[in-house]
């Protein structure tokens, strides 16, 4: 008997939907398909979990090169020596020799991107490492490139102005010479402020020292710990300190004096029981003050001589004010630039500081003969502000020149020796009202940190 045709079509849908039910409900060989589909999967993740460790612990080392060799070619270039060598060698001490290993390393001096970039203080390097892939080459192409970048620079420290500077004419070269010493019962405050060195800073006896920090290219000898009171510890084998005086340096460079013009006065002299008005102008063949002179505000050049004051001298300028005050500038021939020569009981009231010499109460021009002497000896009465400044000579002060309550006093000389029973009082405090930016325009103790 002959079924008919929806009959037929129906048993057809039964029996399909029974096999697709069946299959539905058979599950084996499927743990082996899913484990098929997802081994690559964790073998990939695996390869990156191995490698990605690898990428970053290489990322870690490189840093620390990049970091240690822009620190390095920082410091060198204060010493005036090459950064680009320095940085290179210190990066390859830390592992990354540049063209092996498929190591780049990049030294810019001044930096090519970021904020100091075109700075030609800092120091940039970029080192770069090429690492093959292995597992990880399933699924990525070409090689890992691992990138570490840093940039370096001195910069200022806070208290970091420099009141008392020896510049030393090797300029650091021999640091165990001893261009700043500080001895006998001599006492200096200068909270605010450092004392530095381009040689080394010795201190010994009963001296004693309160300020900011010590800081020398070579060494600091502490002889008597007890009596030194820092408020930052001292430090040996610092980059040098710049004379930001000197004539070749931009912004603050003081430009070399005329070493010769038109007297106005010559062989000056001014008698004990004399009083006189002085003017500013070049006074050849020195000054010898044993009267009272009452100065004007200017610039008096002292041509070829010294500027003696005796004891009973008495020398003040009323008028002067900060920012208009008086400079004595020492020059002539270089084998006759004179100096300053003051006795203990003198009587001075002076206040330093001229446009041209910008906070300066005595300049002595850089071409004087280097090491010649200069002595400041001083008593109770003699009160001054203002820097002094002689680059080419060892100056000595004794006694309490320049008085203990004054504002913004310095000393920069080629040696300074702070020696008998000196009693100085060393600050910053009152400088910018001289002219002089204690944070830009004097002397700074700096440090290499890193910038980026």
């Amino acid at each position: 008997m002959r079924v008919p045709p929806a009959i037929a079509s129906l048993a057809h849908v039964r029996a399909t939907l029974g096999t697709l039910a069946r299959l539905r409900r058979q599950q084996d060989g499927a743990t082996a398909i899913t484990f098929g589909v997802m081994a690559t999967v964790l073998v990939g993740f695996t390869g990156l979990a191995v490698e990605g460790g690898s990428w970053y612990a290489t990322k870690r080392a490189a840093q620390t090169a990049a970091d240690t060799a822009a620190q390095a070619g920082a410091a060198a270039l204060a010493f005036d020596r090459p950064a680009a060598a320095a940085a290179l060698e210190t990066s390859a001490r830390n592992g990354f020799t540049h063209g092996s290993e498929a190591t780049t390393v990049t030294v810019n001096v001044p930096p090519l991107a970021g904020p100091n970039a075109g700075d030609a203080g800092a120091v940039e390097v970029v080192v770069q490492r090429r690492s093959p892939l292995r597992i990880a080459a399933l699924f990525l192409a070409g090689d890992a490139t691992i990138a570490a970048r840093a940039v370096a620079r001195l910069v200022s420290i806070g208290g970091g102005s420099a009141c008392i500077l020896a510049l030393g004419r090797q300029g650091g070269a021999l640091v165990q010479e001893v261009d700043l010493s500080v001895g006998g019962n001599a006492s200096i405050a200068a909270p605010t402020c450092s004392l530095a060195s381009n040689t080394s800073i010795r201190q010994f006896g009963s001296a004693e020292i309160d300020a900011f920090t010590l800081v020398a290219v070579g060494t600091v000898e502490i002889g008597s710990p007890q009596n030194v009171t820092l408020e930052r510890p001292a430090a040996s084998y610092q980059p040098p300190i710049r004379d930001p005086f000197a004539p070749d340096v931009p912004g603050t460079g003081v430009p070399l004096p005329a070493q010769s013009g038109p007297c106005d006065r010559s062989n000056y002299s001014l008698g004990p029981s004399r009083t006189e008005a002085l003017s500013p102008g070049r006074y050849c063949g020195g000054m010898n003050l044993k009267g009272t002179a009452i100065l004007s505000p200017g610039v008096y050049v002292i041509q070829n001589g010294d500027m003696t004051v005796n004891a009973q001298a008495h020398i003040s300028c009323p008028t002067c004010t900060p920012g208009n005050g008086v400079t004595f500038v020492f020059t002539g021939e270089a084998n006759q630039i004179g100096a300053p020569d003051i006795n203990g009981g003198a009587s001075i009231d002076l206040i330093g500081g001229t446009p041209q010499y910008r906070g300066m109460l005595m300049y002595q021009d850089p071409r004087a003969p280097a090491g010649n002497d200069v002595r400041l000896n001083g008593g109770a009465g003699i009160t001054t502000s203002g820097l002094f400044y002689f680059p080419s000579a060892d100056l000595i002060v004794n006694g309490n020149f320049g008085g203990t309550n004054s504002t913004c006093k310095a000393f920069i000389g080629e040696s300074i020796t702070l020696t008998g029973t000196t009693q100085q009082t060393v600050r910053v405090e009152g400088c910018a009202a001289l002219g002089l930016d204690p944070d830009t325009m004097l002397p700074q103790v700096r440090v290499v940190r890193l910038v980026e």
